[in-house]
C-alpha cells in the first residue's frame, strides 16, 4: 500500500513528494481509512443519518430567512424584484455575460411533471427551486432539458397542469410548503416550509409567455401542490393551496376559495363525472387540518370520508383513482415519521380497507409518498416514498423494488442512468404512468426525474442538462487550475469539476462546505450534513473523515474554513468553535457559542484572528463574535441587526475591515466595519431579501460582489454604490455563495440552478488569441528564487511585469521586460516569502493582460 504513496514513478507519488510534511501525515492518513471507507462509500449515508434529513434540509433553509417573525415575506420580494425590472430597464447598456457551468449530470430536486397530451414526447418539470423545464426527447439525451424563463421571479414549481383541448393553455402552480402553522425560526424545531411562491401561472402559447392568474397574499407564504383542469369544460380550474381548496370557473381569471381548510395536497378528479373530487389536506405534526373530502356537486358540498380510513394523521396523503372503474381509489397516508398505510376503496370512497401497512414512507410521511394504478390492471401498483415498492396483488404483498443507496459515484455521463436498474433517487415526489404506454413510467425525485420502460420494475435517470442542484456553501476552487472546483449540495452528495459538463461525485448524503488545499489541488475537503468532514490526498479517488468535530448541536451545514495564511489550519464549528492542526489531527475546542455556528471569518493576515457568527436557538439570539485564537479572548459584535449572519468577508489588507452578510428581511442586509467591530456601518443599496455571501476582489479591493435570493450585485465603491450584475442569468437566480476561479471568473454556487460565473469586473487574466496566457512559459513553478519568462511568439513585447500577492497588494512592480520567443528575461523573486502570487504582465501597447500563478517555495 505504502508504494503508491512513496514511489515519485506514479502521478500520486510525484504529488506526493511536493507536498508538506503535515499534508504527507495527512495523505497517509487517508489511506488507512480509505480501505474501510471505499467499501462502503455508497451507503455511508445510512438510514439513520437519512432519518432527519429531509426536515433538517428544509429547516436550515429556512432558519434565517423567517427570523425573527416566522415569515417568509415574499411581498418583500417581489417588490425588490419589481424595483430591480425598473432599474433594469432604464439603465439599458450591455449585461454580464454567464455561463452555467453544471452540473449537468445530476438532477436536483425535483417536484412534479407533466406530460403533453397531443406530443407525449414534450414533457414539463417543476424544480424545487430551480423554475420550470421543458424536454421534448422524453428526458433522453445529453441536452434533454432546458429552462423556460416566465418573467417572473418563479423558483419553486410543485404543479403544472395542461389543458388537454389545447396544449398551448398551461397552468403552474409555485412555491413549496409542508407545515403552515407549526413554524419556529431555528435548527431544533423544523419550519419544513420550501421556498418561496408567487401563486399561479399561465401560459396561452405553449409557454412563450406568462401571465399572474392566481395573485397570492404575499404577506403569508403560500405553496400551489395540484391544478386540476376539468376535461369536459377546460374553463374550469381547479387547484389545492396552503390556503385551501380554490376554483375557477373562467380559465384562472378569478378564483375562489370552496374549501376553506389549511394545507390542501393532493386532488383527483372523477374521469367521466367532474363534477366529483377528492381532496386531501396534510400538514406535518398538525393532525388537525388532516382528512381526505369529496364532493359530488362540484364543490358546492364537501364529505370528509372516514370509514376504514384513519381518523387523523400526521403528514399527507396522496391517492389515485382507476380511471376504467372510478370506484376503484388507493390513497396512500403517511404520519409524520411513520407511514400510516395503503388504503383502497372499492366503492367510490364510501368504505376502505387496509390494502397494505408496509413501511414505505417511513420517517417522511409528510414529505415525499405517492401512489399511482397501473391503466389498465388495478392490481397492479406503484407505491413510493424513499424508494419505489410495487405490488401484483392490490397491495397485499408489496415488493421494493429499488435501493436509494445504489447510485452511482464518479462522473456518470450527461443523460446517463446514474445507477443500476435497481436505482432511483431517494425522496420519491410523484408517479406518473405514460397516457398511452402503461410500460413506460417516469417519478420525480429529489435526484431529477427517472423513468421505466418495463412497468416500473427497471429505471434510469434522464437528466441530462437538467441543472437544478441546491448548493449550500462555501464552493471551492483551485488557485490554479480554473478547471478544478468541488461543491456540496442536498441531498445530491459532493461533486467535483474538472471542465466537464459532467461532474464527479463523491462522497454522498448533502454536500456541505468545500474547499481545495491552495498549494496541491489533490488535497481538498468536503463535508456532509450535521459536521462530518473528509478530505481527501489524491484528488477526490478516495476520501477519509476527519476527527469528530467537538459539539453536541450543529447547524444543518457546518461551515468550516482554512487560514488562508496557513492552510495546515481548519476553524470549523458546531456549538463549539474548533480549530484543527492537521499536523496534530487534533481538534483544539475554542469557545462555545451558546448557538449552533453558521459562518466563520479567518483573517487574510494573522491565523489566530476570527469572526464567526452564530444563529438562534431557543431564546438565544442569532450574534456575531471577534476570536483572538492565540488567547482565546471573545468579544461579541454590537450595532448589527437582530438576523442571522449569513457571511463574513475579510479585508485582504487590513485586519480591521470586515464585512457581514445578514439573512431574513426588514433590515440592511450589509454591514462593514473599518475598526475591527468596534463600529459597524450598514450598506445601503442593497434590495431588501434575504443576502447570503460577500466577496471582496483581493487584486481590487474596492471591488465587493454581494449575492442574496434575486442574484449577484457589485460595487465599485466599497459597498457605496450598486450595480445589479445577473441580469443576463437566470431571473431570481438564489444565489447561494460566492467564489473567484483560478482564471478570475467569479463563480455563484446557487441554491436550485447549479453553478454559474462571469468574468470579474477587473479581470487580469484577459483571453483573446493575441495576448493569451498559454503563450508564456513561467520556469521553474514552483520557484526559490527567481523565474524565467519566456514568450511563445515570434512578435517581442514589451511589458510591464508586476507580482501581487493573494491580500492583493503589488509586491514586485514597474519591472520592464522585453518578451521574446528567443529570450526568457529573469525575474527575481528573493525578497518574497513562501506562498502563491499573481504574475501580471502588462502589454505595454496594447494595455491586456495575462495573470499567472506563481508559487515561491
Amino acid at each position: 500500500m505504502f508504494g503508491i504513496f512513496t514511489n515519485n514513478s506514479t502521478i500520486f507519488g510525484q504529488i506526493f513528494s511536493r507536498m508538506t510534511f503535515m499534508h504527507k501525515l495527512i495523505t497517509l492518513y487517508t489511506a488507512f481509512l480509505c480501505l474501510a471507507f471505499a467499501a462502503c462509500q455508497n451507503q455511508a449515508y445510512t438510514e439513520e443519518n437519512e432519518r432527519l434529513e429531509a426536515g433538517q434540509a428544509f429547516e436550515f433553509w429556512n432558519m434565517g430567512r423567517m427570523y425573527p417573525d416566522g415569515k417568509l415575506h415574499t411581498e418583500k420580494l417581489a417588490a425588490a424584484i419589481a424595483e430591480l425590472r425598473a432599474n433594469t430597464a432604464e439603465r439599458g447598456g450591455p449585461a454580464a455575460i454567464w455561463e452555467d457551468i453544471g452540473p449537468k449530470n445530476i438532477g436536483g430536486r425535483t417536484l412534479c411533471l407533466a406530460i403533453h397530451p397531443q406530443n407525449s414526447s414534450t414533457l414539463f418539470m417543476g424544480a424545487a427551486s430551480g423554475g420550470l423545464w421543458k424536454s421534448t426527447t422524453n428526458g433522453v439525451g445529453v441536452n434533454a432539458w432546458q429552462r423556460i424563463e416566465t418573467g417572473f421571479p418563479v423558483i419553486g414549481v410543485g404543479a403544472i397542469a395542461i389543458d388537454p383541448s389545447d396544449p398551448n393553455i398551461m397552468y403552474i402552480g409555485t412555491g413549496e410548503v409542508y407545515n403552515y402553522e407549526n413554524s419556529a425560526p431555528n435548527v431544533v424545531i423544523r419550519t419544513t416550509r420550501g421556498t418561496y411562491g408567487i401563486g399561479i401561472l399561465k401560459t396561452t402559447d405553449g409557454g412563450a409567455t406568462w401571465k399572474k392568474s392566481l395573485d397570492v397574499d404575499y404577506s403569508d407564504l403560500v405553496g400551489v401542490q395540484e391544478i386540476k383542469i376539468n376535461p369536459k369544460r377546460p374553463q374550469t380550474v381547479w387547484a389545492t393551496t396552503t390556503n385551501g381548496l380554490l376554483r375557477s370557473y373562467d380559465g384562472g381569471a378569478h378564483w375562489t376559495t370552496v374549501l376553506e381548510r389549511k394545507m390542501a395536497v393532493d386532488l383527483d378528479m372523477h374521469p367521466t363525472d367532474t363534477s366529483t373530487l377528492f381532496v386531501t389536506f396534510g400538514s406535518l405534526d398538525d393532525e388537525n387540518v388532516s382528512g381526505i373530502f369529496r364532493t359530488t356537486d362540484g364543490g358546492a358540498t364537501f364529505a370528509q370520508l372516514t370509514t376504514g380510513l384513519p381518523t387523523t394523521y400526521s403528514g399527507k396523503a396522496l391517492l389515485d383513482i382507476y380511471k376504467a372503474d372510478p370506484n376503484i381509489i388507493y390513497t396512500s397516508v403517511g404520519n409524520a415519521f411513520a407511514q400510516a398505510g395503503l388504503f383502497k376503496s372499492t366503492d367510490g370512497g364510501d368504505n376502505w380497507q387496509a390494502a397494505s401497512t408496509a413501511d414505505v414512507c417511513t420517517y417522511q410521511g409528510w414529505y415525499s409518498h405517492d401512489i399511482a394504478i397501473h391503466p389498465t390492471n388495478p392490481d397492479i401498483l406503484l407505491w413510493c416514498g424513499i424508494d419505489m415498492w410495487r405490488s401484483t396483488n392490490g397491495g397485499a404483498v408489496t415488493n421494493k423494488i429499488t435501493q436509494w443507496f445504489n447510485w452511482d459515484f464518479g462522473q456518470v455521463p450527461v443523460g446517463g442512468p446514474e445507477g443500476p436498474g435497481d436505482y432511483i433517487h431517494a425522496d420519491i415526489h410523484h408517479i406518473y404512468y405514460h397516457p398511452t404506454n402503461p410500460n413506460l413510467v417516469y417519478c420525480v425525485t429529489d435526484g431529477g426525474l427517472f423513468a421505466s420502460k418495463d412497468g416500473g420494475i427497471k429505471w434510469e435517470g434522464r437528466n441530462g442538462n437538467y441543472q437544478t442542484q441546491q448548493f449550500y456553501a462555501n464552493f471551492g476552487n483551485s488557485t490554479t487550475n480554473p478547471l478544478w472546483a468541488i461543491g456540496g449540495m442536498q441531498d445530491n452528495a459532493t461533486a467535483i469539476y474538472t471542465g466537464d459538463p459532467a461532474w464527479t461525485r463523491v462522497i454522498g448524503g448533502d454536500g456541505g462546505c468545500s474547499a481545495v488545499h491552495p498549494f496541491v489541488d489533490d488535497i481538498m475537503y468536503a463535508s456532509s450534513q450535521n459536521g462530518n468532514f473528509y478530505f481527501t490526498g489524491n484528488g477526490g479517488n478516495d476520501w477519509g473523515n476527519l476527527p469528530a468535530l467537538p459539539g453536541t448541536n450543529s447547524a444543518f451545514v457546518a461551515p468550516f474554513e482554512l487560514a488562508p495564511t496557513n492552510p495546515e489550519l481548519m476553524y470549523a464549528g458546531k456549538d463549539i468553535l474548533s480549530r484543527l492542526d492537521f499536523g496534530l489531527n487534533i481538534w483544539e475546542e475554542l469557545t462555545s457559542s451558546g448557538g449552533v455556528i453558521v459562518t466563520i471569518g479567518v483573517s487574510n493576515i494573522n491565523e489566530n484572528d476570527v469572526y464567526f457568527s452564530r444563529a438562534m436557538k431557543g431564546n438565544i439570539g442569532p450574534k456575531v463574535f471577534h476570536l483572538d485564537a492565540s488567547t482565546e479572548n471573545v468579544v461579541e459584535m454590537s450595532g448589527l441587526p437582530d438576523r442571522l449572519c449569513s457571511d463574513i468577508a475579510r479585508s485582504p489588507s487590513d485586519d480591521k475591515t470586515v464585512y457581514a452578510t445578514f439573512s431574513g428581511f426588514g433590515t440592511a442586509h450589509l454591514y462593514k466595519t473599518t475598526n475591527g467591530g468596534t463600529t459597524w456601518t450598514a450598506l445601503s443599496g442593497l434590495p431588501d431579501v434575504p443576502t447570503n455571501s460577500v466577496l471582496i476582489d483581493p487584486i481590487a479591493e474596492s471591488n465587493i460582489y454581494v449575492a442574496n435570493d434575486i442574484g449577484v450585485w457589485f460595487s465599485i465603491d466599497g459597498g457605496l454604490s450598486w450595480e445589479y450584475l445577473s441580469e443576463a442569468a437566470p431571473q431570481a437566480m438564489l444565489a447561494m455563495h460566492l467564489s473567484i476561479s483560478a482564471d478570475r471568473q467569479l463563480r455563484v454556487a446557487t441554491h436550485g440552478l447549479g453553478v454559474w460565473q462571469t468574468p470579474l469586473k477587473f479581470s487580469v487574466g484577459t483571453k483573446n488569441t493575441v495576448f493569451a496566457p498559454n503563450m508564456l512559459t513561467i520556469s521553474p513553478n514552483p520557484a526559490t528564487d527567481h523565474i524565467r519568462i519566456k514568450w511563445n511568439s515570434i512578435t517581442d513585447i514589451a511589458a510591464q511585469v508586476s507580482v501581487f500577492d493573494l491580500s492583493g497588494r503589488c509586491v514586485l512592480s514597474n519591472t520592464n521586460m522585453l518578451l521574446s520567443g528567443s529570450n526568457a528575461p529573469i525575474l527575481t523573486l528573493g525578497a518574497l516569502n513562501k506562498g502563491i502570487y499573481l504574475l501580471v504582465i502588462n502589454d505595454t501597447k496594447t494595455k491586456q493582460q495575462i495573470t499567472k500563478k506563481i508559487v515561491v517555495q
